[in-house]
Formats: structure tokens, sequence, C-alpha cells
């Protein structure tokens, strides 16, 4: 797969210098309509989501893994995120899964609770305040709160993660109203993960005024019936001063940092 190299320099978030520590990749992976998303760091590994059926997220994955996948996190249990998780289960070995506690009466959400109980692996609910500690590494849980709502989007399992000077903020599907009750816990970040394919129920004008990322990722399928992103979303992230990425554009896309300086790979 042929990977263009760009080099951001922004405030934290600067050209890679090699050889000054172990480096965090992020591979925002091209699943088409859905997220799908590895964190790699030396032989550690988490993944978040895994697009629909057939996603090829597992694929895809299998030449980053090494050994186990150390944790497995399902945001919410939609489709496009969950449908390509059996598939990961079947191939690799998981230690931890997370789950944000709702569920569904879907064919994709029996397949991946089949694929849970079969795994043996240990099954965590997802709460504010929690955290996810994987190696070096610690995601702060910021969403869903107790109790869950009413809308699947706004009970995503919404992650942070800090690496030295970089801060990371994968949003799932969640929009608006959660975003809302989260602004007491943010802070600005230089990479966000934007929530629900850049879709204008999301990235309030609130919270982009909070988070201001240098560097912003929307995930969408090229000509999706959704019309993700939307332009009113790409509009308020431009406001902001974030270089945007999609998956629709880009193919996937893969960030990598040392903790001080950041590089950013693209598919096409």
């Amino acid at each position: 797969m042929l990977l263009f190299l760009i080099l951001i320099t922004s405030a934290g978030c600067l050209p890679e210098q090699p050889g000054v520590s172990t480096s965090l990749s992020v591979h925002f992976i091209d699943v088409g309509q859905g997220d799908s998303i590895l964190i790699d760091r030396g032989e550690t590994e988490i993944l978040i989501d895994g697009g629909e059926k057939g996603s090829g997220a597992a694929d895809y994955i299998s030449n980053y893994v090494d050994g186990a996948l150390e944790a497995m996190i399902a945001t919410h249990p939609h489709d496009d995120h969950i449908g390509g998780l059996p598939a990961v289960l079947q191939k690799f070995e998981v230690k931890e899964i997370w789950l944000n506690g709702e569920t569904a009466a879907s064919q994709a959400y029996t397949d991946l609770m089949n694929s849970v109980s079969a795994e043996g692996a240990t099954v965590h609910e997802a709460e504010r305040g929690d955290s996810i500690p994987v190696g070096v590494l610690t995601f702060s849980i910021l969403n869903p709160a107790q109790p869950l709502t009413m809308d699947t989007n706004n009970n995503s399992i919404v992650l942070s993660l800090s690496y030295g000077e970089t801060d990371f903020l994968f949003m799932g599907d969640a929009g608006k109203q959660a975003e809302s009750s989260m602004l007491p816990l943010l802070s600005d970040i230089e990479i966000l993960k934007v929530g629900h394919h850049g879709s204008s129920s999301a990235s309030s004008p609130a919270f982009l005024n909070i988070v201001k990322p240098d560097i912003a990722v929307y995930m969408a399928g090229v000509g999706n019936t959704y019309g993700h992103p939307h332009q009113q979303t790409i509009d308020a992230l431009k406001n902001v001063g974030a270089k945007i990425y999609g998956t629709d554009v880009n193919g996937t896309i893969v960030i990598t940092t040392d903790g001080a300086t950041c590089s950013v790979q693209t598919e096409k």
C-alpha cells in the first residue's frame, strides 16, 4: 500500500525527529462508512471499533499486531462500528474488551456478543471517570455517563489519550449532547477523531473552541448516503485552525508521534 508522508508543523505537532523515543502510531483505517482505529506502541496494540462486517479491519491490523491484541473497544453497538469485530476476535487473542453497556437487537450485535463470549476475554463496561491502562498507555474515559441516554450515538465511548505532549481525543459517534456534558472535562488537544463521521450533529462551536485541534480526522465512505462530512462541520473545523483529513479523501491515515513531534501519512 502506497503511503504519502506529510509533515505537520503546528503547536505541539512538529516534524518527527527520528530516534528520540519509542513512537506511537494511530491508524485511522479506511473501512468505508464506519470507524476502525488501531493504536500501536511497540508490542502493545489497541483497536477501537472494526467497521462493518467485511470491512477488512482484521486483515489490515494483522500487519501490525504483535501476538495478542491488548484491548478492543467497541464504542457503541451500531453496525458500522462493531460489524467487523467478530472477525478480529476470530483472528486474534484479545485480552480485554470494553463495551458501553448498551444492547441492540441487530444481527451485528448478536454476532459480536457471541464472539465475545467465545473469546473468554475480560469484559468491562465503560463509564465516565474510568481509565483503561494498557502497558505504558492510559486512556481516560470521558463518556458515557450513567445513566445512558436514549440516543445510541451519544452513549459512545469517548477516549482521551496523552502521549508526552501530544493529546488525542477519540469521539466515536458522540454528538452535541455528549459534547455538552463533557465540556468541563476537556482542554485543548493536538489530534481529534471527529465525532459521527463529520456529521453536523457533532462538533459544536462550544466543543471545538475548547479542544482546538491542530489535526482533525473524520472517517466516512466515498459517496455515502448521509452526505458525511457535512460542510458545516468542515467549516467549523477550519474556523478553529484544524488541518483536516478524511478517509473518503485520503484513504487510511496514520499519525505517528514520539510525544513531542508528529507526522501524518496518507494512503492517497
